[in-house]
Order: C-alpha cells, then structure tokens, then sequence
C-alpha cells in the first residue's frame, strides 16, 4: 500500500479514505479496458500515489533517528557496505517518498507516475551513492525541514559526504571504466551539482555540471538515460537551475549548432481558435516568432494541466518534462533589446516556467540573477505604454507567486492594485479569468493568488481607512 503521511489520527482526509478505500477494494472489482488514444492522458483512479499539496511538519514529524527492525512493510536483504546503517537507509527511504512532491509537484501532482518506473536514483550496494544520499536526505531535513542556517554544521551530514566524496574520487582514479560513467556515479555527481546549486554555490555546481556532461558523452548523450527517467529529469532541472541561478548559458544544449528538444505532440497539437482571448492573439503576432512559438506551447500546456485538473485525469511524464526542456532551453537561448515587449515576455516565460518546473513546491531561493532582471524590467516597464495593461497585470502576478514577496516588496503591491484598478478588477474571479486567459495552472497559482489579491485587498483597506 502507498504509504500516507497524516498528522491526525482522528479524521483522516477525503482523499487519504478514498485511497484506503481503494486499496481495500482492489481486486474486488474486475479491471476495465484500457481506452486507446489516451496517449497524454490517464485516470486519476488508477494512479496510487496521487496526493494533495506537502505539508512540511509532516515530513518533519514523519523523519526519525530511530533505527528500526525492518524497511517499511517488508525486510530488505541487501548486503549493504558494513559502514551504511540501517537507521540512515531508512531515512532515506521515508523522505525519498515524499521529497519528489515537494521538489517537484507539478509531477507529481498531475503525472501518470505507473508502477515499475524508475523514480529513484539507484543506490543498491553502491556505498558512494549511499553516503551521498544520506547526505543530500540529511541536507534537506536541516535546510528545508528544520529550516537551519548554513552556518550550522551536522557532523553527521558532514561524515556522509566526506565518505562519499573519498568513494566517488577513488572510482575516478581507477580502472573500472564502466564504473566511472555508471548511473550510481552519474547520479552521485548530480546530488553534489544540486546539493551546491541549493547552497548558492554556482561555481562549484557548474563544475559538477561539466563533470555531467562529460560522463553523458562518454556514455553516448542523454538518450542513453531514457531507461531511467528520474535521473534524466533531474539532469535537466539541474542544468536549468544552475544556468538561471549563474546567469549564464546551460551546460547542456549550448552550442548554437546543437538541435534543441523537440516539442511534446500533445502541447503542440491544435486546441481550436477559441482558446485564446482577443488580447493573447494580439501578443502573439507582436511577438518574435520563435517567442511567440514559445508562448502558445506554454498556453496550451496550461490548458491541459487545468482540463487535467478539473477532469481528474493525468499527464504522462514525458508531455509535462518534454514542454520542461523544448521551452526553458530555448528561452535561454533567445536575446533581445531591454525594455521590448519581446524581452518583457521572455522574463515572464522564464519567471513562469521555473515557477512550474524547478520551484520547490512554495520555497524561493533568495539572491537569484532572474529576481533581479526581472524586478528591474517591471519598475521601468510594467506600467508605461510598450505592455498592456492585462499582459502588464500577468507579469506582476507572476512575479508576485514565483519571485517575490509582496510584503516586502511595496512598489509590487502598488503596481499591482495599479493595474488591476486598470483592468476593472473588483474581485479575485475577476483578475483570475484574466491570469488564466494568458497562462495560469489552478492546481500550483490558485492559492498563492488569492492570498496576493486579499492582502492587496487588506492594505488597500488600511490605506483608505487612515485616510
């Protein structure tokens, strides 16, 4: 049975019973027929691990020192290396079910995740990516979970990627070629890539990022990882997270001459006319054709995740990490004048698309070269004549929910009442219709959305009452 993270024993929410329900019931009822040409999309009902939003004390709570008898519902006889304790693998195993949810919850909130896939990275009886496993598990409890400064030092954390590090160099001074460019190696570079992305240490991730891409060809490219779609996921997310967090060019892709990933069928068939407000397909034709190309691939990308939504059917990995790499790749290649609409609606691409793609469910990463770019652009251009004012409104929104704060950013808040008094907007439908004529997926912005809007409701409120 999947395994359900709940704080309270006495009332168990509606989809955690739903999910007991059924487990309990399997086997009970006969299986229906697959329905064919349901290539991008899958019922909610056969997935197992479909969850509702993280909820990061549970994790917390969930996280124990205690070393246990047995893994989890069965005992597992792996002769691990003598110096991997069994209290260490288990935290492992606990927060690895649910750290993808946080890391990455659009996936997992709305991918087609079946069984026997390879969503883990391989840690078998590889004692190198054990120790920097339980050096990234234990990273991400002290920073994420328990909220700890860097400053603070975990000699246990310290001992893992110490041993790890010692490990990995000894396989890469030695004779086992196959060894060197294996998927435990691999992914044990890329915990150490993602591990300094995540301290803000961009030289020393670019560096394990370069090591990547050396052992990605050597090994014959990417292609070679379709087998194991969570390393090649995270390969990509780490490899546009550092780019953006260095302000530089992508490891990957990089080279001018170098094809870019092709776009997913499913988000670039046509969906009809109708979809698009009068003010979309006027940005459209405004826009650079490759930018604009960009735009409706986003676009419709979004009307697919919310029709997932509302219908509670899923989408296969592939449509929702493919829009991920045909999108975020080729906006980081485009360059244009400052202060042109084109580069307005880059920035907001960008704001957006690493909104979805690489933000830890609602975590920000403070000091990133994106915030200051994109800050810069809206004070000069958000309410001037280059943008519309309901292009204008998205930006600023976007901006709000991915970006920043706006309690402590207060010429955001002024833009933002500015432009929605602009726009007509008198309640929260109102803005969120216009949000979602442009790109808005319900499922992540809904929430953070309207807590924007009421706070700006509050102030406005304050302003008027002191006056």
């Amino acid at each position: 049975m999947p395994f359900i993270v709940s704080s309270n024993i006495d009332k168990v929410d509606p989809a955690t019973r739903k999910l007991i329900r059924r487990h309990v019931m399997r086997g009970k009822r006969r299986k229906k027929a697959d329905r064919p040409g349901a290539a991008s999309l899958a019922s909610a009902d056969s997935i197992q691990n479909h969850r509702t939003q993280v909820r990061l004390q549970e994790v917390l709570d969930m996280y124990t020192l205690l070393q246990p008898g047995c893994f989890g519902p069965h005992r597992y006889f792996v002769n691990f290396p003598n110096e991997i304790e069994a209290s260490t693998l288990w935290n492992i195993q606990q927060v690895s079910m649910v750290a993808m949810r946080i890391m990455f919850p659009l996936l997992t909130e709305l991918g087609f995740l079946p069984e026997g896939k390879a969503w883990h990275y391989p840690i078998g009886r590889d004692a190198a990516a054990f120790h920097i496993n339980a050096f990234a598990v234990q990273s991400f409890i002290d920073r994420v979970l328990r909220r700890q400064s860097e400053d603070m030092v975990n000699p246990v954390t310290t001992l893992h990627h110490q041993k790890g590090l010692k490990l990995i160099r000894e396989r890469l001074d030695g004779d086992d070629e196959e060894a060197k460019i294996s998927d435990a190696t691999i992914g044990v570079v890329l915990k150490l890539a993602s591990a300094a992305q995540f301290g803000g240490h961009v030289e020393i991730a670019q560096q394990h990022m370069h090591g990547l891409w050396e052992m990605s060809n050597l090994r014959g490219g990417l292609r070679v990882f379709q087998d194991n779609p969570k390393l090649l996921v995270e390969i990509w997310r780490c490899d546009l997270g550092i780019a953006l967090l260095a302000d530089s060019d992508p490891i990957f892709y990089r080279q001018p001459a170098e094809p870019l990933p092709d776009y997913p069928e499913q988000v670039t068939s046509s969906f009809g006319p109708s979809i698009y407000s009068q003010e979309d397909m006027q940005l459209v034709q405004d826009l650079n054709r490759n930018l604009a190309e960009v735009w409706l691939v986003m676009r419709k990308f979004c009307l697919l995740a919310n029709l997932g939504t509302q219908t509670r059917m899923l989408i296969q990995p592939a449509t929702i990490y493919g829009t991920m790499t045909a999108v975020m790749y080729r906006l980081l290649r485009m360059d244009f004048p400052a202060g042109t609409l084109d580069e307005s609606s880059r920035l907001g691409l960008l704001a957006f698309t690493h909104h979805i793609f690489l933000q830890w469910q609602d975590m920000r990463l403070p000091c990133h070269p994106l915030s200051e770019s994109y800050r810069n652009n809206l004070q000069i251009h958000a309410l001037g004549d280059r943008i519309p004012p309901r292009i204008s409104l998205w930006l600023l929104m976007i901006g709000a929910i991915s970006l920043f704060s706006v309690s402590d950013e207060l010429w955001l808040a002024d833009y933002l009442r500015k432009q929605a008094e602009r726009c007509g907007v008198k309640t929260w439908k109102n803005g969120q219709e216009i949000l979602k004529s442009f790109m808005w997926i319900s499922l992540l912005n809904d929430k953070f959305g309207k807590q924007i809007y009421d706070s700006l409701t509050e102030m406005s409120d304050l302003v008027l009452r002191t006056d």
